[in-house]
C-alpha cells in the first residue's frame, strides 16, 4: 500500500523571485507583529502608570480625610481611612506614623509600637517616625528602647529642640527614677530578708 504525501524539498519547483518575495513579506509581517507587541507593552506600561497614579491620588485623599478626622478626635474613623490608604500605598511611612500617633491617643500601645516600627522600616531616614516609635515605646515602659529611638531621631535631625528638650530628657529622667526605684526595692528586700 502506498502512502500519499506532499513532501517536497524546500526550493524545489519554486522560483527564486517567488521565494525572495515570500521571505520579504514574512519579514514585514514579523516587523508589524513586533511593532504591535511594542505598542502593547507601551500601552500596558501606560495603563499601569495610570493605575499607580490613581492609587496614589486616592491614597492621598484618604490620608487627608484621616488627618482631618484625627484633628476632630474621631480616631477610629481616622484609622479606618488610613488603613484603606495603606491598601493602596502600603509603603507610605507617614500613614503608619500617623496611625501610631492616633493609637497612642487611644492608649493602644502595642499596636502603636507596631505601626511606628512599620513606619521606620519603610523610611528609616524619617526622624518623625523614630520620634513616634520612641514615644510609643515609652508608653509600653520600654525606656531603654525609647532612648535609642530618640537618639536615632536626633542623629537624623540633630537640631530638633523638641526631641532634645522634651522626649530625650523625659526618657532619661524616667530611666533615673527607674534605677532609684529598683535600688530602693532591692534594699527593702535585703532588709526584710535579714530580719526573718
Amino acid at each position: 500500500m502506498a502512502s500519499f504525501g506532499w513532501k517536497r524539498k524546500i526550493g524545489e519547483k519554486v522560483s527564486k523571485v517567488t521565494s525572495q518575495q515570500f521571505e520579504a513579506e514574512a519579514a514585514d509581517e514579523k516587523d508589524a507583529v513586533e511593532s504591535d507587541e511594542g505598542n502593547g507593552l507601551h500601552a500596558t506600561k501606560r495603563r499601569k502608570e495610570s493605575l499607580l497614579e490613581g492609587c496614589a491620588r486616592k491614597s492621598k485623599q484618604l490620608k487627608d480625610e484621616g488627618a482631618s478626622l484625627a484633628e476632630n478626635k474621631r480616631y477610629r474613623e481616622a484609622i479606618q481611612k488610613w488603613d484603606e490608604a495603606l491598601q493602596l500605598t502600603p509603603d507610605d511611612a507617614t500613614l503608619y506614623e500617623m496611625k501610631s500617633q492616633v493609637l497612642m491617643s487611644l492608649h493602644e500601645m502595642f499596636p502603636a509600637v507596631h505601626a511606628a516600627e512599620m513606619a521606620v522600616q519603610r523610611n528609616p531616614h524619617s526622624w518623625e517616625s523614630w520620634q513616634t516609635l520612641g514615644r510609643a515605646q515609652l508608653g509600653l515602659g520600654e525606656i531603654v528602647l525609647a532612648i535609642r529611638s530618640f537618639q536615632v531621631a536626633l542623629h537624623i535631625y540633630p537640631m530638633n529642640p523638641e526631641i532634645w528638650k522634651e522626649d530625650l530628657s523625659w526618657a532619661r529622667k524616667l530611666q533615673e527614677q527607674q534605677k532609684i526605684t529598683c535600688s530602693e526595692l532591692l534594699s527593702k528586700m535585703r532588709n526584710n530578708h535579714n530580719f526573718k
